[in-house]
Order: C-alpha cells, then structure tokens, then sequence
C-alpha cells in the first residue's frame, strides 16, 4: 500500500491508503482484464488508515442475516480469514475462484447473491 498523508478538518493528520499502480493488477484485481485494471488503478478511491485500525463498535452481523461472497483468489483477504468471518457471522456463503475484484470480474454472480439476500430478508 501506498501511503499517503491527508490533513483532518480539525488541522490534524491522516493517512489515505492507494494499493500502487504497479502492482494493482496483480495484487488486487487479478481475474481483470489489464485495461480495465489500469483504469481501477488510476481511480481507485483510497482507504483511510484508521479505517482499518479502528474497533466497530456494533456488528450488524450479530442480529441481522448475513451473505458471503467468499473469493478463493483474493491477495488482499485470505480465503481462510474470508471463511472464518463467514462462519463467525453465521452467513449465507458462496465460495468463488476470483480476486478481491469480484464485483467487475463477476458482476452476476455478485449480483445473485445481493439478490438472494434481498428476497430472503423482505
């Protein structure tokens, strides 16, 4: 990841993540097609640092029903931390051989299981 400092609106700092053009591809969108990969590279929206450092407070996960898509391809997030999150939520789970992309590699079946949910929780 490629840091990058930010100032708050209260005049402190903070810290963007950006996964680096170069290795964009390979380390997050492998099962893309290249130009496509180059164009998420280019305008891909950062993640704050505390983003991923900070403790939820309430997880939704506990009382509400919960769906997985679970990409057994993802450089970003093991397969195993994927499952063991699955699991732990008690989620409806899919396993598909994809990168941490899967929503431009494989919209339908993305699409399938929002929509399942949607129909299971009306």
């Amino acid at each position: 990841l490629d840091p990058t400092p930010f100032t708050l609106p209260d005049g402190t700092t903070g810290t963007d993540l950006y996964i680096k053009r170069g290795t964009f591809h390979h380390q997050f969108a492998a099962d893309v097609p290249a130009g496509t990969a180059a164009l998420m590279a280019a305008t891909q929206r950062p993640i704050a640092q505390s983003a991923l450092e900070e403790k939820a407070e309430v997880a939704a996960w506990k009382d509400k029903p919960t769906w997985a898509v679970i990409t057994t391809q993802d450089l970003n997030i093991p397969a195993e931390a994927q499952r063991y999150m699955a699991k732990r939520a008690h989620a409806h789970s899919v396993e598909v051989r994809a990168s941490h992309s899967v929503a431009v590699s494989q919209p339908k079946t993305v699409a399938d299981v929002i929509e399942q949910a949607a129909r299971a929780t009306r």
